[in-house]
């Protein structure tokens, strides 16, 4: 038997000490990060169904309620189902692979940053199945990608309406992430809810260029209410938080996006105009499963298939009057009697009528 003296057990234990650190290190750089299944895993006779996550997985509560769906749809359908996690728009088309690898036939994912990747993927793997939700596809689509394009316009009408008739300075806000297409059916749809509640108000627009910087958007929000802003509408992600909390320490109010963010802060949010991930993924699975849906397209949602929602108000903030107005104008969108803008040529011709 042998026995380390002083200097032996020193440097055994610094040894010990650097693989642990190093362990915990790669860690952290991405091992341990491949496809998290849920309870049907293998090769059974069951369909899988893969989605991409942002590099917060389902955290995120986009992905969250994308992968609520998911979960419902593997309860009661005969799905497997699993998600993986890029950090990046440079990480897609190495994790989608990665899913194919695992056997997922259909693979889903969530914005426009995902749309180039997954063209080139579906070329090269035409037995795969691609669909790209809150996105817009153009021009030729390839036979095995479905686009989902969110009318968010609609419910983003709502809440314009609802903020031209809660202003009382009549100067309202609105700041966006980016200046995309999507960013665009928002400002649009907002734009003109807010022109036919309040003709006379003006409007301001903020391009924060982040989802993530909280700080970013209390300096926009600080500015609006210098220049007498009393209702701004986000849409701008997790960084969107930092425009309620500016909002709600000035006693003004605030519109949230993505999700229900009143309770962020019950009486200063009015509203949020919701995209429900959950339901649209749930029913998609269902036409995956009845082998009815079809791929090939871009399909368009909106307020009438529930893909979109704007949240009910905190009780005693919006006056029931105003509130049966929105609703009024809701279930004209939803049977189709008024088409909401989502371009700057349909607001102009919007306003004109």
């Amino acid at each position: 038997m042998w026995k380390l003296n002083s200097r032996g057990r020193k440097h055994t234990a610094k040894w010990l000490c650097l693989i642990l650190i190093l362990a915990l290190a790669l860690s952290g750089c991405g091992l341990g990060n491949g496809v998290q299944e849920g309870s049907r895993t293998g090769d059974g006779d069951f369909l899988k169904i893969g989605l991409v996550t942002g590099q917060d997985g389902t955290q995120d509560p986009i992905y969250q309620k994308a992968w609520d769906g998911f979960l419902k749809a593997e309860q009661e359908l005969n799905v497997g189902i699993g998600y993986i996690k890029a950090k990046n728009v440079k990480e897609y088309p190495a994790k989608m692979a990665e899913l194919k690898s695992k056997g997922y036939q259909v693979i889903v994912t969530i914005g426009v940053d995902a749309v180039e990747a997954v063209l080139d993927a579906a070329a090269k793997n035409p037995e795969t199945k691609y669909i790209c939700l809150d996105s817009s596809l153009t021009g030729e689509i390839p036979a095995n990608v479905l686009g989902v394009t969110y009318k968010v316009e609609e419910a983003s009408f709502l809440a314009g309406y609802l903020a031209g008739k809660m202003t009382k300075s009549r100067v309202v806000g609105f700041i966006s992430g980016d200046n995309k297409d999507n960013s665009l059916r928002y400002y649009y749809g907002y734009k003109a809810g807010l022109r036919l509640a309040n003709p006379g108000s003006e409007m301001m627009k903020g391009l924060a260029g982040t989802f993530t910087n909280k700080e970013r958007l209390k300096v926009m929000t600080e500015r609006m209410l210098k220049s007498k802003a009393d209702v701004v509408f986000h849409v701008a992600g997790s960084a969107g938080k930092g425009m309620i909390e500016t909002m709600a320490q000035a006693g003004k109010y605030s519109i949230g996006a993505y999700e229900d963010q009143s309770h962020l802060a019950p009486d200063s949010v009015l509203t949020s105009v919701i995209v429900n991930h959950d339901e649209v993924v749930y029913k998609i699975i269902e036409k995956l499963q009845n082998k009815t849906l079809t791929f090939g397209q871009n399909s368009v949602c909106g307020l009438a298939e529930n893909a979109v929602s704007l949240a009910e108000p905190t009780a005693g903030v919006v006056p029931d009057a105003v509130y049966a107005k929105v609703l009024e104008y809701k279930e004209k969108i939803t049977a189709g009697e008024l088409v909401i803008p989502a371009t700057e040529n349909e607001y102009l011709s919007f306003t004109d009528n």
